[in-house]
């Protein structure tokens, strides 16, 4: 299904920007879907070399037209009633004083339901103000402010902001949650909240780390859980995530996730910490790693967009936000670009005890996309 050939970019895009956007021994969260999302209506506007190197980022295998349109059914699967909130919206801005192609327009209204804001760039703080509302009411006020400046010059701010919140469908009592050592990547150990639960999981031990499925309550169809889930890859090593992420490509992922899907519930402990982690990322250099060149140099071809089109894009922001607690998770993120105008051994564990650095995935169960992706390094940092 084409369908399926978008998630799959999706996900492809998702372990490589980790890659490419990842500090060492820092926490990490971000969310792919939104800047694959954002990107897309970039790649709708872009022509000739630019609108190349956008699709071998995105890992795009569908012309312009059949693309946007399978995006748009995509984007109502993802907002389906999965028994979670997930929500995304979309923001084209423009200077009032630029005028856009109607096909352009179209793509952005009919494919990615995206608002269309006309507003006066050369009122910096006003313009900002109104986008940074509309990043906080999209994310129930997680992320207040994305943009903080915008050039005179500037024609073009597109926004993406995604919000999700999951209630466990096994929740973990807080009598339960208790201060317990957290190993950190240098060997250092501090005492962070551990929540414990003892319950039925899917769970695998695979090449020197262990897999735990945690899935958020679902919506029941046809006897099947269709839900969101996080997805926790634990090495057996304290620094086991420099060689976990080594090896991890976007085939190895998905075949974890297909064989952890396969496999039927275990009793497992569970011990997992509470953490919250909040992030701003530039990805102008991320992308450009990743062979986006074209799209932020003056030789960039965004004719598409404008008959007087953008000459390049200034700046690609994402902010991020998630809380992992005993009632379950809320997570938000936000992608903003600025064009400048004119995620077997069947051996039972004693326990899945997350004490120290692991990786984890927040999928969509029915269509297997990566909606976020992160690291806990230090859960208190």
């Amino acid at each position: 299904m084409e369908e399926d050939q978008i998630i799959k970019g999706n996900n492809e895009f998702s372990i490589e920007i980790f890659q490419a956007m990842k500090t060492p021994e820092d926490n990490a969260f971000f969310s792919p879907l939104s800047i694959y999302t954002l990107l897309s209506m970039v790649f709708a506007g872009a022509g000739s070399i630019t609108e190349k190197q956008i699709k071998s980022t995105l890992h795009i295998t569908l012309d312009q037209n059949r693309y946007h349109t399978t995006f748009k059914k995509l984007l109502s699967i993802f907002q389906r009633n999965t028994g979670s909130e997930l929500s995304m919206a979309n923001l084209l801005c423009v200077h009032e004083n630029y005028k856009l192609l109607e096909r352009y327009l179209w793509i952005v209204e009919d494919n990615y339901s995206g608002g269309i804001w006309n507003l006066n760039f050369n009122a910096i703080t006003e313009t900002c103000s109104k986008i940074n509302k509309w990043v906080a009411d999209q994310t129930q006020g997680k992320i207040t402010d994305v943009i903080h400046t915008i050039k005179k010059e500037d024609g073009l701010v597109l926004v993406n902001a995604i919000y999700f919140k999951g209630t466990w469908d096994k929740e973990f009592k807080e009598r339960d949650t208790e201060d317990k050592d957290f190993t950190l990547i240098s060997g250092e150990k501090i005492k962070i909240p551990m929540m414990f639960q003892k319950d039925r999981f899917r769970w695998l031990n695979e090449d020197g780390f262990q897999i735990i499925e945690m899935p958020y309550k679902g919506a029941r169809i046809s006897g099947t859980l269709d839900h969101i889930s996080m997805v926790v890859f634990l090495p057996e090593k304290v620094d086991g995530t420099i060689e976990l992420e080594r090896i991890l490509t976007c085939d190895k992922v998905n075949s974890y996730i297909n064989k952890l899907y396969k496999v039927w519930e275990r009793e497992i402990k569970v011990l997992i910490p509470k953490f919250k982690i909040e992030r701003k990322y530039e990805l102008l250099k991320a992308l450009y790693d990743l062979g986006m060149t074209s799209a932020f140099s003056d030789g960039a071809d965004f004719s598409r967009i404008a008959e007087d089109p953008p000459r390049h894009i200034s700046q690609i922001i994402h902010k991020t936000f998630i809380e992992v607690n005993e009632q379950g998770t809320e997570a938000a993120a936000v992608t903003a670009v600025v064009m400048l105008g004119a995620a077997m051994n069947m051996t039972q564990p004693e326990e899945f005890r997350a004490d120290h650095p692991f990786i984890f995935l927040l999928i969509d169960s029915y269509t297997k996309a990566i909606l976020f992706m992160g690291r806990v390094m230090n859960p208190k940092s």
